[in-house]
C-alpha cells in the first residue's frame, strides 16, 4: 500500500470518528512529509468540518469559523490551509457525523473557493428555526439531546447553545437546565423527555416527566405555553412545577400564576401561587393549597410499580411485592443497574429530610456486591438542589440473601459527578424537597431487588 492509499484509509477512518492516537500520529506524519497530501486533506477536512460537524457547535464558534474561512481565502491560499490543518483535533470526531458518502462524490481537489462559497451559504440560508434560542447552565447524569432531523447526542456541556430539539434525562440521577435567551430557566430532572422551541413565543412538550422553571415575563399576548398529554399551560412569568403522567398532570405554582387548560373538554382554571391542581379527564379541576411537609415515607410496592423504575413483580403468597434493578449501559459504556423510587410526586405532601432522618432499604441480591444507595433532592420550588450517595461494601450484600441496611444521611456525599458545581449547591440533602431515592450495582447484573424503602425521620432504634 502506497501512501496516498494510506493517506486515503486514514483519513477516511478519522472522519468515521474510528482512529486512535496512534494512527492520527501516523495520519500527521504522511501530511507533514507532503505538501500534496496536506492540501488533499485540507479541502476534505474543510468540507466535512462545515457540513457534517457546524450543527454541534455553538452559534458563536459557527460563525466565527465560516468568517474566518471567507476572509482568509481570497487573500492567502497557503495560509487558509494551515489554519484548516491547526483545528484538526488531537482525538478523532465522533462516530456517526461523518459525511463519508458525500465526500466520495465530490473530487479530493476541489477548489477551495467553490467549496467555502457553497458551505457559507448552506449555512447562512437554515432556517431561524434552528438560531441558538437557549444555553445549557447546568447537567449531570446521562442525558440525550435530539436536534433538527433526527440528529442525537450525548456529549452535552454547560455553555453549549442549542436551537431547540427535545433533551432526555436517561436515568433516575439525570438533571438538565437550561436557560432562554431572556433569562428564563426550565429544569428537568430523572427520567424526563422535554421538547422545546421558541419562534418569537416559547413553546415546551412535556412528553413524560417533570419540569420546573422560573419564567421571566413574557411579552404580551405570547405566554410560555407547556403543553402534555392532558393539560396545556400558559405561563407569563413565574415560578412552577409541571409532573406529567399518562392520564394526568400535576402543576405545583410557587410564585406568580399559571392559567391551564384541560384539553379533553377545554375547561379552564388560573392557580395562584401557593397552590397545586392535578388535570386529568376524570376528576374535578380545583386548585388547592399545596400541603405542609412530611418528614416521613415509605414505598408502597403493594400498591403497584407507579412512581418506580425497576421490574416490578406483586405479591404472591410466597414473596413481597418488590423493584427489581434494570440496566442502562451510559454512551461511555458504563452499565448501571438500578432501582428508583419516586417520593415528592402527583397529589403527596412534600417529603422533607431532617438532618436526624434515615433510610432503611430491605431486599435481597444475588451475588455479592458493593452497593450505592442515593437521594435525589430539590428547592422547595422544584429547582434542583443536587444528588448525594454513599456506598456500602460489598459484605453487607452476600450472595442470595436478604439484607436491610439503615443509611444515615450524614453519611452521603455529593455524587462526584456533581462537584463542579459543589459551590452551588448545598454542601448535605438536609432541609431539601426529596424527589427520589435510588440504589444501584456497576458493571454487574448482582440481582437486586428492593422489597421496601422507608424513610425515618428520627434516629431512634426501629426494631420492625
Amino acid at each position: 500500500m502506497n501512501d496516498d492509499e494510506r493517506f486515503i484509509e486514514l483519513w477516511n477512518d478519522y472522519l468515521e470518528g474510528e482512529l486512535d492516537e496512534s494512527r492520527i500520529a501516523e495520519i500527521r506524519a504522511l501530511v507533514e512529509g507532503d505538501d500534496r497530501l496536506l492540501r488533499m486533506a485540507a479541502d476534505s477536512y474543510q468540507m466535512h468540518r462545515l457540513l457534517g460537524l457546524i450543527a454541534q457547535d455553538t452559534g458563536s464558534r459557527q460563525d466565527d469559523f465560516v468568517a474566518e474561512t471567507l476572509a482568509r481565502l481570497p487573500a492567502d491560499d497557503d495560509r487558509f490551509i494551515e489554519g484548516v490543518m491547526q483545528n484538526l483535533s488531537q482525538g478523532s470526531p465522533r462516530k456517526g457525523t461523518t459525511t463519508r458518502k458525500l465526500l466520495a462524490k465530490w473530487p479530493m481537489a476541489i477548489a477551495t473557493a467553490a467549496v467555502v462559497v457553497l458551505i457559507a451559504g448552506v449555512y447562512f440560508q437554515r432556517p431561524s428555526a434552528e438560531r441558538e434560542i437557549a444555553k445549557i447552565t447546568g447537567l449531570s447524569g446521562s442525558l440525550q439531546w435530539t436536534g433538527d432531523g433526527g440528529r442525537v447526542f450525548h456529549d452535552l456541556r454547560v455553555g453549549a447553545e442549542l436551537p431547540g430539539g427535545t433533551i432526555e434525562g436517561m436515568v433516575p440521577g439525570s438533571w438538565f437546565q437550561l436557560e432562554f435567551n431572556d433569562g428564563s430557566t426550565v429544569t428537568i430532572s430523572g427520567n424526563s423527555m422535554l421538547t422545546f422551541s421558541d419562534q418569537g413565543q416559547k413553546k415546551l412538550h412535556l412528553k413524560e416527566g417533570s419540569v420546573s422553571g422560573r419564567v421571566k415575563p413574557q411579552p404580551a399576548g405570547k405566554p410560555m405555553l407547556i403543553y402534555t398529554r392532558s393539560a396545556m399551560l400558559e405561563v407569563l412569568g413565574t415560578q412552577f412545577e409541571v409532573e406529567a403522567g399518562l392520564s394526568a398532570t400535576m402543576l405545583n405554582v410557587s410564585e406568580g400564576k399559571v392559567r391551564v387548560k384541560r384539553l379533553s373538554d377545554g375547561s379552564t382554571v388560573d392557580v395562584p401561587a401557593q397552590h397545586r391542581v392535578i388535570v386529568a379527564a376524570d376528576r374535578e379541576m380545583s386548585p388547592v393549597l399545596v400541603p405542609d411537609s412530611v418528614n416521613r415515607w415509605i414505598s408502597q410496592l403493594h400498591l403497584g410499580p407507579d412512581g418506580t423504575q425497576g421490574k416490578w413483580s406483586p405479591k404472591t403468597d410466597a414473596e413481597d411485592a418488590k423493584l427489581r434493578a434494570i440496566p442502562y449501559t451510559t454512551p461511555q459504556g458504563k452499565t448501571i443497574y438500578t432501582a428508583a423510587f419516586g417520593v415528592s410526586r402527583g397529589d403527596r405532601p412534600p417529603v422533607v429530610l431532617q438532618p436526624a432522618s434515615r433510610l432503611r432499604v430491605r431486599g435481597r441480591i444475588a451475588s455479592t456486591h458493593k452497593v450505592y444507595f442515593g437521594v435525589t433532592v430539590k428547592h422547595a420550588g422544584g429547582e434542583f438542589a443536587g444528588r448525594f450517595q454513599t456506598i456500602r461494601p460489598a459484605v453487607e450484600f452476600q450472595n442470595a440473601q436478604d439484607f436491610e441496611v439503615i443509611l444515615q444521611f450524614r453519611d452521603f456525599r455529593l455524587d462526584p459527578s456533581l462537584i463542579e458545581m459543589k459551590n452551588e449547591l448545598p454542601s448535605a440533602p438536609f432541609d431539601s424537597v426529596v424527589e427520589s431515592f435510588w440504589c444501584h450495582t456497576l458493571d454487574k447484573q448482582a440481582g437486586l431487588e428492593v422489597t421496601e424503602a422507608e424513610l425515618i425521620p428520627t434516629a431512634e432504634h426501629e426494631s420492625e
